[in-house]
């Protein structure tokens, strides 16, 4: 879907695909967690119940080096510093106490200031080559709170000021500034630097506060760090399967790190999905219920019906009623697996569109044919051709094989090798294609060249005899949660359909609602890696960039990761974008981030048949040339 050119420009601010990608890599490699997902936020911030963790958006807008070194620095703390080093039992303890202090807030980002001067040397004494990305960080950090210290006093923000104070104290940044207060906290804060764990750490707080009480009159106005705000709560690191009853689930032991806490949510979530939370309901009990039409139960009375339990894995197969299906066969949805961490929630179902024979489209679709036979012929010709060329090529010099022209060869070489072998005649390309294409709503205006450009994709391969398939996908925005988001894909053309004609059903393509982009990508590439065809190649039409329930501009990451995974593969992917507008730069670099070097444009809605046949000569030029 084409995004919203907002008013003002930073608003619509992208992330750089290939960079938060090795950055996701290199947090999953040091967390040793490899479903673990990163992204950005606010501040620094742990998310267990969707296996998230949060870089800062502090080192946005930033010369290229810092905001690498300081990424890479937030990176450091969340999957190695703070994920084993920090004792949640004793943070839950202590912010527990400290529950509607007047003080709360310094008092809490004290302690983690003196967690993050704790672990970030210990992640250095671990791995030396940390040293520079944390150097960065300091520097930037102490610029910030020294700049923000006369502001703080001349506001009279004074516990935003001594906050200030001590970071600069703590980073070896700079000059005790003399006070009243200060000169009581100095000793007290200098003791940080003694801290050997999170217990310490508290403990020179709970030294601190005594001295502040009284004396400040107002908490810290700022916050820094929100890595404890996930684990505030005592009970948040343990969650019960639904439906469990306060009264069997007991009490399990705390845990003591961020991995730990980590992995109990990640096997919460697996087990919930299981089928033993299946049940049926075969007993009739007194009572009376709400329903007019039903008649009170007895102890022993025959079951009339079977009544089913909605759980998570019922998603697998339950259906999902749409107004858009009213009329149609039930398809079962599946759930999928496998497809990416993004798209864990997301169920499937595939169908075959129902071709509708009307007059109208068969004009349509002669009206067209007519206009792009040149164009199928002129490929077929340059394709057999390349063909015929390959079969009458020969390999000569060949220890074995056919005896050359030029026998002698055999008494004058010191190693002759005088045998020649033609190449294996091929009676039609080793190739595959698959072809997505963009079913959401923004998709309406652009029909009739998207059917254009698809029966012209169909009718080349047709001709030339090489296995296709064809789908559209859409995702149901109407009936998308976060439990649970709808996706459909619409096949145009199967590929066991080989030599049929199926313009009818691609005439019947539909614009549906939203797009996921990633997670059509990883289908049709499970579709294309069971073909035993030694070429692969997808192909995607879009209008824009995807656009899904939760997908926002993770649906960029996730789309460049589906890429990355197809190439893997052995799947070319080849993205072509649809426009009725001339192409901006932002939209490009947008493409480029997600399909590399292979997102092509069409100048002009037009253009779209001529840019598809153009990339079609190419792909089976490049098939022939590796036969």
């Amino acid at each position: 879907m084409t995004p919203i050119k907002r008013f003002i420009d930073f608003n619509d601010e992208q992330i750089n695909a290939g960079e938060r990608l090795r950055h996701e890599r290199l947090a999953r490699a040091l967390s040793g967690e490899p479903d673990i997902r990163l992204t950005e936020r606010k501040l620094l911030e742990y998310s267990p119940q969707s296996l998230e963790m949060a870089m800062s958006v502090f080192w946005r807008h930033r010369p290229d080096e810092i905001r690498e070194a300081g990424r890479l620095s937030d990176i450091y703390l969340l999957s190695s510093g703070f994920w084993t080093g920090f004792d949640l039992a004793a943070w839950r303890r202590f912010t527990g106490e400290m529950e509607r202090h007047p003080l709360e807030n310094l008092m809490r980002q004290t302690v983690l200031l003196i967690e993050e001067l704790r672990l970030s040397d210990q992640v250095m004494k671990r791995r030396p080559g940390t040293r520079s990305a944390f150097a960065v960080r300091r520097q930037a950090y102490a610029d910030l709170h020294r700049n923000q210290f006369p502001v703080n006093l001349r506001h009279a923000h004074r516990a935003d000021a001594l906050f200030n104070h001590f970071h600069l104290i703590l980073n070896g940044s700079g000059e005790a500034p003399a006070g009243e207060i200060t000169a009581l906290t100095d000793p007290v804060i200098y003791s940080g630097f003694d801290s050997r764990s999170t217990i310490d750490s508290i403990r020179v707080a709970e030294r601190l506060l005594p001295i502040l009480e009284g004396r400040l009159k107002k908490d810290l106005l700022h916050t820094f760090y929100a890595i404890g705000d996930s684990v505030a709560d005592r009970r948040s690191g343990f969650h019960y399967h639904r439906g469990v009853k306060s009264g069997e689930a007991g009490e399990e032991e705390e845990k003591e790190t961020f991995r730990e806490l980590f992995r109990t949510w990640h096997d919460a979530n697996k087990s919930e999905k299981g089928p033993h939370l299946d049940y049926e309901l075969e007993h009739g009990r007194h009572g009376k219920s709400e329903s007019s039409s039903s008649r009170e139960g007895r102890t022993g009375m025959d079951v009339q019906s079977v009544g089913r339990g909605r759980s998570a894995a019922d998603e697998q197969t339950n259906h999902l009623p749409s107004a858009k299906e009213a009329g149609q066969a039930a398809v079962e949805w599946q759930r999928a697996k496998g497809f990416g961490s993004e798209n864990e929630s997301v169920v499937f179902r595939e169908r075959e569109a129902a071709a509708v024979p009307v007059r109208e489209n068969k004009d349509t679709i002669r009206e067209w044919r007519n206009e792009s036979a040149p164009y199928v012929r002129s490929i077929e010709r340059e394709m057999k051709k390349r063909i015929e060329r390959k079969r009458e090529d020969r390999r000569d010099r060949l220890p074995m094989g056919r005896l050359s022209g030029n026998p002698l060869e055999i008494l004058l070489s010191e190693r002759p090798k005088p045998f020649y072998r033609k190449q294996r005649p091929s009676e039609r390309l080793d190739a595959v294609f698959g072809l997505l294409v963009d079913g959401s709503g923004s998709m309406e205006d652009k029909l009739p060249e998207t059917r254009k450009a698809v029966l012209l994709f169909h009718d080349v391969l047709t001709a030339l005899q090489v296995k296709h398939g064809i789908a559209s996908y859409q995702e149901d925005a109407g009936l998308a949660s976060k439990e649970s988001q709808p996706n459909e894909f619409q096949w145009l053309h199967r590929f066991v359909d080989s030599g049929k004609d199926d313009a009818d059903k691609i005439m019947a393509l539909e614009p549906g609602d939203d797009n996921r982009d990633g997670f059509a990508i990883r289908w049709m590439a499970r579709q294309l890696i069971r073909m035993p065809e030694q070429h692969k190649f997808l192909l995607i039409f879009t209008d824009g960039e995807p656009s899904a329930f939760g997908y926002g501009q993770n649906g960029i990451v996730d789309t460049a990761e589906a890429v990355n995974e197809a190439e893997k593969s052995g799947i070319t992917v080849i993205h072509l974008f649809l426009s009725a507008q001339p192409v901006d730069e932002r939209q490009l670099e947008t493409f480029r981030m997600m399909y590399g070097n292979r997102s092509a444009t069409a100048d002009s809605l037009g253009r779209f048949s001529e840019e598809t046949v153009r990339i079609l000569r190419k792909l089976l030029a490049l098939a022939t040339s590796m036969d």
